[in-house]
């Protein structure tokens, strides 16, 4: 017996991963979006499980170390002239952000959620039928300075706080794990108990797929705005056609602010845009992920292709793309894999949603009774994805959740 029907809009991981859930425990889910299922970041991100990221972006003394990224236009953190005055504010919660005790708040918060991450997309894989697309290589981090790879050092030991394991290695251990790597790197460490996917977004339309088999209803339609009716709530599309919603997940990833605003919830949203090209024959071999923490972008090897991409750009939803960061990217991934080719590589540029506190939220909306919202987790959508599923999930069912639903609450701020 149905337990009634359950509208989500946004087709990304978050929106895919919440519907699962709720089929799995007997309800009717449609899932509505403007372009259809992994259309946005889903697609496009770096295809990590990276449940080992407990740290959050904000931390004392970060913005002595963001000055002197700002200062190069195409350095891991840059900001678009275009966009300075309208991200001040989030720019000035995220300093706030940074005071050691809010930042104790927020890393146990992301502890106690990551914590359910494997356990969620363990199940979540299993009764998809997608576990086969699970890659356990781990992943393999490389300084290239004293100064960054001592800073690592305190990092990994906050990480083994937590009961991650961290294995640091000389150069030539490195080195023998991924031989076509040059002498760039003087040390890191691999992490084992990071995952990543063979491709996200074949991920994405394989859950997809699998929801379509267990009745889910896919719509694409964009919302133009919500009208609370007590309990329920009406979307009014942009066609101008009207659905009553008695229960509604609001999943759209960078664009989910105004809709929370439309209900009364000021979520103080802002998108991070992330750079990437993914290259068919890149001439050399990367046997596992590669995190380059002191240049803000990653190597990724997947099923289609090697992904080279990551870096923080604020320019909001309508700017043009800059590929020059692209271009940086690559150059600096040159330094370490020194016969990297680009020929035949796709770019790409997605939205991340992020908030000040880096973590998102996952809540009931503030004042509207059967609104959920499932936004913001700016890095970490697909880590975070099944597990936010699963409280959302309980929430609509009123139980006691697995993860404490204070730090991710809509009215927090």
């Amino acid at each position: 017996m149905s337990k009634g029907r359950v509208h989500i809009a946004g087709a990304g991981i978050v929106g895919l991963a919440t519907a699962a859930v709720l089929v799995q425990r007997g309800y009717q889910v449609t899932i509505l979006d403007r372009e259809g299922p992994a259309a946005g970041a889903s697609q496009g991100n770096a295809s990590a499980i990276a449940w080992t990221d407990v740290a959050p972006m904000a931390s004392p003394g970060l913005w002595k170390q963001a000055l002197k990224w700002l200062a190069d236009p195409l350095g891991p953190l840059s900001v678009r002239p275009a966009y300075a005055l309208k991200i001040l504010p989030w720019m000035l919660r995220f300093l706030a952000a940074s005071n050691p005790e809010r930042v104790a708040r927020s890393t146990a918060a992301l502890v106690d959620i990551n914590s359910g991450v494997l356990p969620a997309w363990e199940r979540l894989w299993r009764v998809s039928g997608t576990h086969n697309q699970v890659r356990r290589d781990g992943c393999l981090e490389l300084l290239d300075t004293a100064a960054s790879l001592e800073k690592a050092r305190q990092a990994w030991a906050e990480q083994r706080d937590h009961g991650i394991a961290v294995e640091e290695l000389a150069a030539g251990a490195i080195r023998e794990l991924e031989p076509d790597l040059s002498t760039r790197a003087i040390g890191g460490a691999l992490v084992p108990g990071w995952m990543q996917v063979d491709d996200p977004k074949i991920l994405c339309l394989s859950l997809a797929d699998w929801l379509k088999g267990q009745g889910v209803e896919f719509t694409v339609a964009e919302i133009g705005r919500l009208e609370p009716n007590g309990n329920a709530c009406g979307l009014i599309l942009k066609s101008g056609e009207r659905i009553e919603a008695s229960r509604l997940v609001v999943a759209c990833g960078a664009w989910s602010k105004h809709l929370a605003a439309q209900l009364g919830d000021r979520i103080p949203l802002d998108t991070e845009r992330g750079y990437n090209i993914t290259i068919p024959d890149p001439s050399i071999t990367v046997k596992r992920f590669i995190m380059l923490p002191g240049h803000g972008f990653v190597l990724s090897p997947l099923s289609t292709g090697l992904r080279v991409g990551g870096a923080v750009e604020f320019g909001g939803l309508n700017l043009p793309s800059n590929w020059k960061r692209v271009d940086a990217m690559v150059a600096k991934a040159r330094l370490f894999y020194p016969g990297l080719k680009t020929e035949g590589g796709t770019r790409w540029m997605g939205f991340r949603p992020s908030l000040p506190d880096s973590l998102p939220v996952i809540s009931p909306a503030t004042h509207h009774g059967g609104v959920f919202y499932a936004f913001g987790h700016a890095h970490h959508g697909l880590t975070q994805a099944a597990v936010t599923g699963e409280m959302i999930a309980d929430m609509i069912e009123g139980k006691t959740l697995a993860v404490d639903p204070a730090p991710f609450a809509a009215d927090r701020f």
